[in-house]
């Protein structure tokens, strides 16, 4: 990243500053004002516990909208959409990055694009390769060539050359190159740029069947859709009967939360999968050759390049995906972590982001400043919720010997655990729409598996809330304090294993 500007390194400083400062504070208050902890710690349970009633209300609302577009046929209804067969203009990129993967992932991918409800003449798989994977991707990329090839109006295989300056190792300079080197192609043919959608997806996603269909139909109805995101959901749960019981409740989770943010397109961003047309690609440059978080970086830069005016659309047709699965649970939970933490290396764009918020003047100023709080609130939040709401509860007891004689000790812990086990109800909505959620393994649900899952959420929830949330963020945030950053893309290992896969 272009770390010139001379704020740039304090706001990378910052958010480790403030993120420490919010854990460390409640141990300085239990030893010398432990009343104060204590009022402050029930308005902060008592505000969690109704946001969480929200959160619950827009995941059930997520959850119909989910219903409702799945239940569309959304071929025809584009075929009835004015003026008749327009939509014919649109064409899809897949563009799908690999490296390392076994080919029986990449098929599943590339079978999504060719069993999708969408015209095949319409749709182009980009196989984006890796030159430190060479072996490997020449072979993988002629088989996909040899069995799928005809299938579709073009299969195109780019290898990236390794070792380039200037660029992370990492799916961004690897999506970069293949998109470019699409643009001579697409020019060739003659079709229009804001015509081509270009859906980036990852070598385990398998998309729906009603998936491009559903996203041209948005597209060609959008009044401005160069200057928008495209957000499928995304649903961990390919392998989710494979991988083990802590894993397979972080993926229902990380689903279900991005349903909930799906319902609220103001703070939605790119996550993982994500489309935008081919137009807008080629205006920003693409995606970053210098960022991990390519995906919810690329709506910042296109933010900023179209002065404010991109937002992302929310979509309720999924883009399935893998839970971590390693070879054994030990590595099944070290993947889990180290995935985690990529993501939440996110907290990187807090510099860049305040930089274009005092300098974009063509940004009105609310939107420039609501949308860097709302980057703020969100890291802030992921690196400290789960580790205060776990621990900060007790410190005024057992770290001051006087407060524990006081009246406020007597009652705190009583309306404290009471405010926490009303916020149970949120996890018991999110069990309930999950569990309805996920597909089943050889023609039904496991039921005695999501028994056993309802019955140890609340003993492994709040772990993994901590061990695979907040513990990670906090990383992320404190090795951006320090200045150790994260300059290499970690592929979580794919597993073959996939008997939750939607095809």
């Amino acid at each position: 990243m272009d770390r010139s500007w001379k704020y740039y390194r304090f706001f990378e400083i910052l958010p480790g500053v403030l993120v420490w400062t919010i854990l460390i504070t409640p141990i300085f208050l239990s030893l010398f004002l432990p009343e104060v902890l204590a009022t402050a710690l029930l308005f902060f349970v008592t505000f969690w516990l109704v946001r969480t009633f929200f959160m619950s209300y827009r995941l059930i609302l997520g959850y119909k909208n989910y219903k409702r577009d799945t239940a569309i046929n959304w071929l025809e209804k584009l075929k009835k959409t004015a003026p008749e067969n327009a939509w014919r203009d649109i064409y899809h990129i897949v563009l799908v990055p690999t490296y390392g993967e076994d080919i029986s992932i990449l098929e599943h991918s590339i079978r999504s694009a060719v069993n999708s409800n969408y015209p095949n003449d319409r749709i182009i798989y980009v196989l984006a390769t890796e030159e430190r994977d060479k072996e490997n991707a020449v072979k993988n990329a002629k088989i996909l060539e040899e069995k799928y090839g005809n299938e579709l109006l073009g299969y195109y295989s780019f290898m990236h050359p390794k070792d380039i300056p200037g660029e992370v190792v990492g799916k961004g300079p690897n999506i970069n190159y293949s998109a470019k080197h699409m643009v001579p192609i697409i020019k060739k043919m003659g079709i229009p740029f804001d015509n081509v959608v270009v859906t980036n997806m990852d070598a385990d996603h398998v998309m729906d069947k009603n998936f491009l269909p559903c996203l041209t139909y948005k597209y060609v109805n959008d009044p401005d859709p160069v200057h928008k995101s495209f957000q499928p959901l995304p649903m961990f749960f390919n392998n989710i009967w494979d991988v083990p019981m802590a894993t397979r409740l972080i993926a229902m989770g990380s689903s279900a939360w991005q349903m909930i943010v799906n319902t609220r397109p103001s703070r939605l961003r790119n996550f993982s999968a994500h489309a935008q047309s081919l137009e807008a690609l080629v205006r920003v440059n693409f995606w970053s050759k210098t960022s991990i978080v390519e995906d919810g970086h690329q709506f910042w830069r296109s933010f900023y390049k179209f002065n404010g005016k991109h937002d992302a659309v929310p979509m309720y047709t999924p883009i399935y995906q893998d839970a971590v699965l390693g070879e054994n649970l030990k590595e099944t939970l070290r993947e889990q972590y180290l995935q985690k933490k990529r993501w939440s290396w996110g907290v990187s764009d807090i510099p860049y982001v305040m930089e274009h918020t005092f300098k974009d003047k063509k940004i009105h100023w609310f939107d420039r400043w609501t949308n860097a709080l709302i980057l703020w609130e969100a890291h802030l939040s992921w690196s400290t919720v789960s580790l205060l709401l776990a621990t900060a509860s007790w410190l005024p007891l057992v770290l001051n010997t006087d407060f524990r004689s006081t009246v406020m000790a007597f009652f705190f812990p009583i309306v404290y655990s009471r405010l926490l086990i009303i916020a149970w109800i949120g996890m018991i909505i999110t069990l309930s729409i999950t569990t309805l959620l996920v597909p089943p393994r050889n023609g039904k649900k496991p039921v005695k598996t999501i028994v056993w899952d309802w019955i140890l959420t609340p003993i492994m929830l709040p772990i993994t809330n901590i061990f695979f949330s907040s513990i990670p963020a906090l990383e992320s945030q404190t090795r951006l304090m320090l200045g150790k950053y994260l300059d290499v893309f970690r592929v979580t290992p794919k597993s073959t294993k996939r008997t939750g896969v939607i095809e």
